[in-house]
């Protein structure tokens, strides 16, 4: 994917989402999009940035042609969770994605109406 071509943004966080939303807060994964935009998830969750931006420098040097590298964080504070991608090697902020926690009735421990 080359620069100058739009991320989908919901479609990439989305694919990162349940390795984010399961390894704790905060969390950084490095995706390799693809120039159809399907995501590459790396095989590691990180829980701080530098490491990942370290991990994703390293692999946009052996990018195929039309391939694109991002990190997908995610941190979560009292009902809301933001998720962000970033470019890894200036760490710029690419999109920001807020979003609400969904809680069970179990969770919230109150009357169901």
């Amino acid at each position: 994917m080359h620069a100058d071509q739009q991320i989908d943004y919901v479609r990439t966080i989305n694919s990162a989402r349940l390795e984010l939303e399961s390894a704790g807060n905060p969390s950084y994964v490095v995706i390799t999009l693809d120039a159809a935009g399907e995501s590459q998830l790396s095989p590691m969750v990180f829980s701080t940035v530098g490491p990942a931006a370290d991990h994703g420098v390293r692999t946009a040097r052996e990018l195929q042609p039309g391939e694109q590298v991002v990190i997908v964080s995610r941190s979560a504070g009292g009902q809301r969770a933001m998720f962000t991608i970033v470019e890894p090697k200036t760490l710029k902020r690419i999109h920001q994605r807020v979003e609400v926690i969904e809680q069970s009735f179990a969770e919230t421990d109150g009357p169901v109406f």
